[in-house]
């Protein structure tokens, strides 16, 4: 297994070449847009801002954030398939910089495929084992215990063409992992895939992670996919890293308003513009105790709770998730989202009068920039 270290990575791409007749408009176009975008130098556009972080052996770590944020390209710096503008990257304490793909000893997978279409799956799985010339008994074995991890020894003999989505993206997998790489690096694998089959991959990662103790490294958008996989998350935005933290740390204690309303479904209700005076805040109506240089407060729909008495406001509307639903409420001239059981959202309807409580002790605080305030 292998500790990684980031060291205050860049990476620049550089503008795009204007010259040459055909594609010249195009081109320019692309130029224009590339210079209008928030950071970018005389170099070009900088995709990624000063990286740090660790990546501890056998770790399961999520890089979650908006697409263009920097996360897939952290991953193919990691890789070896893009070199840094600046800093280093560190395999147990050795720099990798200049060290090609193939000498990492790392897989990837990205979203699609990229199965053989002419090979069965055992011979698409075994294909890099052939690559290593791995001695055929040895090769069967290692196929079949791969297959069986990943419940496809029953599909061994069909082709591609004969498979589901799930199916291929976990042979892709298998491939990947049949090496026993020290990092396993999964880029967004399962956003082609529809929710079920996602949920059912998911299942099979987090076991394989388990079983086989390899260094895990995982982008995605989703943040229910990240809060369900990692056991440590890199919540990444305008190619930084703005949160590094377990699921609970990143849910419980967001460091800004950012990573607040980004993680977690439904978002966090964010009022902002909240007035404190006397270390007391005016929220909804009630009065709350506040701490020195508060300028917005947030709370989780799963702490705004029904009560007999507290806070009035009136049901907009309600979405029934099975077990639990959103009901969407305005209270004060403000809009609020509270997640309750099905049981307590039964019979409501648009217009009714409702009374609210929210625990002082789930209120969370942030500054004028937005950066979260402890007390």
């Amino acid at each position: 297994m292998v500790d990684i270290e980031l060291d205050g990575l860049v990476k620049i791409f550089p503008f795009a070449e204007t010259g040459g007749v055909f594609g010249r408009k195009k081109r320019r176009e692309l130029l224009e847009r590339q210079r209008a975008m928030p950071y970018t130098t005389n170099e070009g556009v900088v995709v990624l801002q000063r990286v740090s972080a660790r990546i501890r052996a056998g770790e399961f770590v999520v890089l979650l954030g908006p697409s263009g944020c920097g996360k897939t390209t952290l991953l193919r710096l990691i890789a070896g398939l893009e070199s840094p503008t600046l800093g280093e990257i560190r395999f147990n304490g050795q720099v990798v910089n200049a060290l090609p793909p193939e000498e990492r000893d790392v897989a990837m997978v990205f979203q699609n495929y990229s199965l053989y279409p002419h090979l069965t799956v055992f011979d698409n799985i075994a294909f890099p084992l052939r690559m290593d010339h791995v001695p055929r008994e040895k090769l069967e074995e290692t196929v079949r215990d791969m297959a069986e991890i990943l419940e496809m020894e029953a599909y061994l003999s069909r082709l591609p063409a004969e498979l589901s989505g799930g199916q291929l993206q976990r042979v892709a997998i298998a491939r990947a992992l049949v090496r026993r790489p020290q990092v396993f690096l999964m880029d967004e694998p399962f956003s082609n895939l529809d929710a079920p089959l996602r949920a059912e991959l998911r299942r099979y990662v987090k076991r394989l992670h388990q079983s086989l103790g390899t260094t895990f490294l995982y982008v995605t958008h989703d943040h229910n996919e990240a809060l369900s996989l990692g056991g440590r998350l890199l919540v990444m935005r305008d190619g930084m890293v703005e949160q590094d933290g377990t699921p609970a740390e990143i849910y419980f204690q967001p460091v800004n308003t950012s990573v607040a309303v980004s993680v977690g479904t439904p978002p966090m209700n964010l009022f902002e513009g909240i007035a404190v005076s006397g270390g007391r805040m005016e929220l909804l109506g009630q009065s709350f105790p506040a701490p020195a240089g508060s300028a917005a407060v947030g709370v989780r729909p799963v702490n705004v709770l029904r009560a007999a008495e507290g806070i009035p406001a009136a049901v907009l509307y309600t979405e029934h998730l099975g077990a639990e639903a959103v009901v969407h409420l305005r209270a004060a001239d403000r809009e609020i989202t509270a997640v309750w059981e099905t049981e307590q959202a039964a019979g409501l309807f648009p217009g009714q009068e409702v009374r609210l409580r929210i625990p002082r002790e789930n209120l969370h605080y942030f500054d004028a920039e937005g950066k979260r305030i402890t007390g």
